[in-house]
């Protein structure tokens, strides 16, 4: 999820579409990829239809951290109102839509989310890290 349009706030969107190009197809067939954007509630149809056990929310989060600071945060463990941006906040997708789902969020502290089209440099590499990891995460299961 992110906003193609703040900097920094796009970051997770950016880590999807990465792995989007980067697996052209070759991911294991139980992962799927969502991009959300800036539109956290199109997620709605799409991940209820799919009834996945496992769900991980990969947005830029406001923690009061370092930028490019990440966090694995289970949605449980979350209050309202969470530290995002999103119209619906992710909980209440995970309580509504999600509750047979372990739910999570891959949360990663921006540094910048002034109007603007770049990432900066730290969370771009930040999000270029994550996605190698996962992309190597699949391919390990998948020769397995």
């Amino acid at each position: 999820m992110g906003h193609p349009l703040r900097s920094d706030d796009f970051v997770g969107s950016y880590v999807v579409k990465t792995l989007i190009e980067e697996a052209k197809g070759v991911v294991l067939d139980n992962v799927h990829l969502v991009d959300a954007e800036d539109n956290v509630e199109a997620l709605i149809t799409s991940i209820g239809e799919l009834r996945p056990r496992h769900v991980i929310f990969v947005d830029a989060c406001d923690m009061n951290g370092r930028p490019a600071e990440k966090r694995l945060i289970s949605v449980a463990q979350t209050t309202y109102p969470f530290f995002t941006t999103h119209g619906i906040p992710m909980k209440l997708i995970a309580e509504r839509l999600l509750s047979d789902s372990e739910v999570w969020i891959l949360a990663i502290q921006p540094k910048n989310t002034d109007f603007g089209e770049t990432l900066s440099p730290e969370i771009r590499e930040a999000a270029d890290s994550i996605s190698s990891f996962i992309m190597k995460l699949t391919e390990r299961e998948a020769l397995s």
